[in-house]
C-alpha cells in the first residue's frame, strides 16, 4: 500500500468534522485536494470510506472501523514530530497562554514579571475563559498552552501536565436556612436549591446532588447567588474566600460528602515540542499551585 499521512489526515479530519469542506477549512486546503486525498486513499485500500450519496459524507461500516486505526497512526506521527522538533533545539519566539478564569489568578499572574525577565525576547499573549474555552483554544491551535481545572476527559489530541489540586468547599448564605448548622446531612441539602457549574452550552460539568438545581457557567456568579441566599454550592475555596463574598457566606461541612478537590494542570497538544519556555512555565506554575493564597480577592 502507498497511502500517505496527508491522506490519513484528510480522512480523519473529514470524519471528525462531518464534511469535506469543513476539513478543507481546518487544514487550510482546497476542498478538491481533500476529496482527491480521500479518493486516492480509498483506491489504495480497495474500499470506500465514505458514503457520498447524501448531502454530507457518511462513514461506511469499513470507514468506521478504519477511523480509530488512522487516528492512532496520526497521534504517533505527531509524537515523533514533537520529539524531532525538540531534538533540533527549536525554541518558540512567541507563546500564547490560555488561563481558566476559575483559578487563583492573583497567584498565577505573579509569574509573568519573572517570565519577562527570563525570556525578554519572547512575545507573550494571555487570554482567559472557562474550562471548555481553554481545551477548545488548544485543540484549535489558538493557544499554545492552557492552564485549567480538569474535571472531565480531555480530547485525545491533548495531554495534561498535572500541577496539583485546589480545595473546594460547601457554602451557603449567612441568612439561608442551612446556615444554622455547621454540619449538614445530604437530606438537608436536598431540600434546597443547588448551584452547579456547567459549560457555556449549558451542559453539566459537575454532578448535581439536589433535585432542585441551577446550572451556571461561572463560579463567581454562583457565589454571588449564594450571598443572596438563593441556594448552596460547592466551589473553589479561594473564590469563596474572596473579599466580594467572604463576609456574606458561610463555609459548612456535610457528613455525607467527601472532601472535594479539583485537579489543575497545564494542557498542550500532543505534538507540541518541549522547550525551555514550556518547561519553565510548568515548573513555575507547579510551585505556585502548591501554595495558593487563602482569604484574598482575585
Amino acid at each position: 500500500m502507498n497511502w500517505t499521512l496527508d491522506q490519513l489526515l484528510a480522512f480523519v479530519t473529514a470524519a471528525e468534522l462531518g464534511s469535506f469542506s469543513a476539513a478543507a477549512r481546518k487544514l487550510n486546503k482546497a476542498q478538491s485536494r481533500i476529496s482527491s486525498a480521500i479518493a486516492n486513499l480509498e483506491l489504495d485500500l480497495g474500499f470506500e470510506l465514505f458514503d457520498r450519496r447524501s448531502k454530507f459524507p457518511v462513514l461506511t461500516p469499513l470507514g468506521k472501523e478504519m477511523l480509530p486505526e488512522a487516528q492512532v497512526i496520526l497521534i504517533q506521527c505527531l509524537r515523533l514530530e514533537s520529539r524531532a522538533l525538540t531534538a533540533a533545539g527549536q525554541e518558540p519566539i512567541s507563546l500564547r497562554i490560555a488561563i481558566d478564569e476559575a483559578l487563583p489568578l492573583e497567584t498565577i499572574h505573579t509569574i509573568f514579571p519573572q517570565f519577562g525577565d527570563t525570556f525578554p525576547n519572547t512575545h507573550l499573549v494571555i487570554t482567559s475563559g472557562s474550562q471548555d474555552d481553554i481545551a477548545i483554544a488548544i485543540s484549535q491551535r489558538n493557544a499554545d498552552i492552557g492552564l485549567m481545572i480538569s474535571n472531565h476527559a480531555l480530547p485525545a489530541k491533548l495531554q495534561l501536565h498535572p500541577l496539583g489540586a485546589l480545595k473546594k468547599v460547601l457554602i451557603v448564605g449567612k441568612a439561608h436556612p442551612l446556615a444554622g448548622k455547621d454540619t449538614l446531612s445530604l437530606a438537608q441539602l436536598q431540600q434546597y436549591r443547588q448551584f452547579v457549574l456547567c459549560n457555556r452550552s449549558g451542559e453539566n460539568r459537575e454532578q448535581a446532588l439536589s433535585p432542585d438545581h441551577w446550572d451556571i457557567d461561572s463560579y463567581y456568579l454562583i457565589c454571588e447567588l449564594v450571598t443572596q441566599n438563593q441556594g448552596w454550592a460547592i466551589v473553589p475555596e479561594h473564590i469563596a474566600s474572596a473579599h466580594w463574598f467572604s463576609e456574606k457566606i458561610k463555609m459548612v461541612t456535610s457528613n455525607a460528602l467527601p472532601e472535594h478537590h479539583m485537579d489543575v494542570g497545564i494542557v498542550t497538544l500532543i505534538e507540541s515540542p518541549a522547550s525551555k519556555l514550556t518547561d519553565w512555565i510548568i515548573e513555575q506554575m507547579r510551585q505556585l499551585m502548591s501554595t495558593p493564597p487563602q482569604g484574598k480577592g482575585m
